[in-house]
Parts: C-alpha cells; sequence; structure tokens
C-alpha cells in the first residue's frame, strides 16, 4: 500500500525531462540500471515517442506533481517474438519502500497483457534481492543467470534473467500461487 498520495497514469512524450531526470538519479546509483547515467535528451525524447507509438505501456507514479517512477514493457521488434516485452521500472530513492514499485508494476503487467503481451522479460542485478523478491510474487520466475555480465568501476555484477508468462501461456502445474 502507497503510504504517501501517489497516482499511477500513462506517461507522455511531454514527460520526457522528468523521465530522463528519474532515470538518471536512478542509473547514477549504480546499483539497479545496466546504464551509468541517463541518455542525452533527444535520445530520451526518440526512445518515448517511438515506444509510445508503437503501442508499448508506459505509466509513471506522479507524486505532488513530480514524477517519482516509472515503469514499461517495451516489444521486441522480431515478428516472431512480437508477444514479448522487457521491463524496466525505476522509483526515486526517497519513494522507495512504500508501495509505488508494486503499484507501477500491478499496473504495468495488466496494460501489457491488454495489449496481448503473453511473456514479460526482465534482468535485474542477483544482489538486488529485494526486487527479485516483488518479481517473483508477481509470477516472474527465475530462467537463467548470467555471470559478470556487467562491468562497474568496483567490479563485475551478475544479472538474473527472469520473464512471467500470462495466465493463458502457463500450464496448471506452471502457474503461480501468489
Amino acid at each position: 500500500m502507497i503510504d504517501r498520495k501517489v497516482f499511477i497514469r500513462s506517461m507522455f512524450v511531454d514527460d520526457a525531462v522528468d523521465f530522463n531526470r528519474l532515470v538518471g538519479v536512478v542509473a547514477r546509483e549504480h546499483r539497479y540500471l545496466r546504464f551509468l547515467d541517463a541518455p542525452p535528451m533527444d535520445k530520451t525524447i526518440d526512445f518515448l515517442r517511438e515506444s509510445l507509438a508503437a503501442g508499448n505501456p508506459h505509466l509513471a507514479a506522479i507524486a505532488d506533481g513530480e514524477l517519482v517512477g516509472w515503469c514499461d514493457v517495451c516489444r521486441h521488434s522480431f515478428e516472431i517474438e512480437a508477444h514479448v516485452g522487457t521491463l524496466g521500472i525505476g522509483v526515486l530513492p526517497e519513494w522507495r519502500g512504500q508501495g509505488v514499485g508494486k503499484a507501477l508494476l500491478d499496473t504495468t503487467i495488466r496494460a501489457a497483457e491488454r495489449l496481448d503481451f503473453t511473456r514479460i522479460e526482465l534482468t535485474a542485478f542477483s544482489d538486488n534481492r529485494r526486487a527479485i523478491a516483488l518479481y517473483e510474487t508477481r509470477g516472474f520466475v527465475h530462467e537463467g543467470l548470467m555471470r559478470a555480465a556487467t562491468r562497474f568501476a568496483d567490479g563485475y555484477r551478475d544479472m538474473v534473467l527472469m520473464a512471467r508468462l500470462s495466465p493463458s501461456q502457463t500450464t496448471s502445474d506452471e502457474r503461480p500461487t501468489v
């Protein structure tokens, strides 16, 4: 449950400046994202414009008029993988642990399934146990470990690959019990 007043809405290209700022804050922590800083503003605008035009779900968490978190699912470009999307999520440090990530994730999963995504993939640093635990409660399962997949100034880090199949794609033996 979100302790402070936050609402979830669709993201727009007009959110690019705030989105870029938020991505930069999370990226510079070097703990959660696969890049070191936000991309240049023109790349952020292009990414949002193209992804939204493609019909990908991009959700924003807003508090006091400020973007405090985002979650999106970007559809794969190969025709035979058009049912698959990659999830991205980030929340400002001061808003973590208050249910913002859960609300964003739940809303984004529902939106993605309405848009015929039947498989949602993600990667997470293997030491990001809090996020991995959240993904597991939402039906994501571990599919692999990518050893030394990233290298920061302080060394290499492993990544876990996780995926969630929509209920229509799982057998009764595979369905999550969440």
